[in-house]
């Protein structure tokens, strides 16, 4: 994401403007400097910013953590660090859905190789008010997957180990032994504090989450011995993940809900997965489609001929007409890479390379000389 955008600046709109300000501000500028219509060097960097500063402004929470906290408030919504998409791609996460309904049961089990994950993505939980007392949020997971070129093209199921905080079964996440619980007496229940602070107005008072029971407003009379009193421990389990057709390098997924457990049956974080997708010899993508080069010789650029070239679908037979020319470029429709959202596939441009023989036979040689003099005489 970049941080130095005013997102309000690149649609052309004041602040108080509506959805539908908004929303027609973005498909007025989209149409504008769309790459398939811009040919200009600065219409795909344009709109890049474009979309994002649409996919922001055009959700009523961003927009509203946006307008509160500027891009702090929707780092961990809307692109990590730097990480993103890639000409014309969304640059934010893209919502695989409930982990649960998308990734199937979690087994136990041994590692898995190609995947590097840490915790603690997010840094921070989120509190939702609840009858006078606060329900913790689960932090996040970030793991980052490497894929082959041809894998992030077709997609499908992949396993892969996820260390993480789940309820202690022990004490049933509660934290307390035989889960035994009483009012927190620091708090009287109410899992929140009252402290008084000096500001430049003067005395303010602010409320703050208890430090002894964690806005849960109960606290074990003794300890977990297996948790220690969090109501959480780490386990390492298994997952099924599916990576939609057409993945691409730096695509971030989110599976809601696979992340850490949150102290207190609060909501689970998220798994946060970015793909790492290893360049192909031959192939170069660029948005959903792909370009490779071929190589003629020159008899064959001038009389002609039907060449079978690679894909990502497999082979496919190419006509090249009498009389082309070094790169021109042949469109195989339908040939390219899927695109993640299901809107069709891209093509497969093919760049025609002639290939100049550096060492000739003596017949050879004689032909070529031949050739020259019958063009030399014309």
């Amino acid at each position: 994401m970049n941080e130095k955008l005013d997102y309000y600046k690149v649609l052309g709109v004041d602040k108080n403007a509506t959805a539908k300000d908004i929303k027609k501000a973005y498909r007025k500028l989209a149409r504008e400097y769309h790459p398939d219509h811009n040919k200009s060097p600065e219409a795909e960097e344009k709109f890049k910013q474009i979309s994002e500063a649409y996919e922001v402004l055009s959700d009523e929470n961003k927009r509203r953590a946006y307008d509160q906290f500027g891009h702090a408030g929707i780092g961990g919504s809307h692109g990590f660090g730097g990480f993103g998409g890639f000409d014309g791609f969304q640059s934010g996460p893209i919502d695989m859905g409930d982990l649960s309904d998308i990734l199937g049961s979690i087994f136990g089990g041994s590692g898995f190789g190609g995947f590097s994950g840490f915790s603690g993505f997010g840094g921070f939980n989120d509190f939702t008010q609840a009858a006078g007392q606060r329900t913790k949020r689960g932090r996040d997971l970030k793991y980052r997957m490497k894929l082959s070129f041809e894998e992030a093209i077709k997609g499908g199921e992949y396993e892969l180990d996820v260390q993480k905080e789940i309820p202690c079964e022990a004490c049933k996440g509660t934290g307390a032994k035989d889960q035994k619980l009483t009012k927190c007496k620091t708090c009287d229940g109410k899992g929140h504090i009252q402290k008084v602070q000096n500001s430049i107005f003067g005395q303010m008072a602010v409320m703050q989450e208890c430090p002894d029971c964690h806005g849960k407003g109960e606290v074990p009379v003794e300890k977990c011995d297996v948790c220690h009193g969090t109501g959480l421990k780490t386990q390492t389990e298994k997952v099924k993940v599916k990576i939609p057709a057409g993945a691409y390098d730096g695509m971030i997924l989110r599976f809601r809900g696979g992340g850490h457990a949150a102290e207190g049956g609060g909501t689970v974080g998220d798994l946060y997965i970015e793909l790492e997708v290893e360049p192909h010899e031959s192939f170069e993508r660029r948005g959903n489609d792909i370009y490779s080069r071929w190589s003629i010789s020159p008899a064959k650029a001038t009389l002609g001929t039907v060449e079978e070239i690679d894909t990502v679908h497999g082979p496919v037979k190419l006509k090249i007409p009498a009389g082309t020319q070094p790169n021109t470029t042949f469109r195989l429709k339908g040939k390219g890479a899927p695109d993640v959202r299901g809107r069709g596939v891209g093509d497969h441009y093919v760049v025609i390379q002639v290939q100049i023989p550096t060492k000739l036979s003596k017949e050879e040689k004689a032909l070529w000389e031949q050739l020259r003099a019958t063009e030399d005489a014309a």
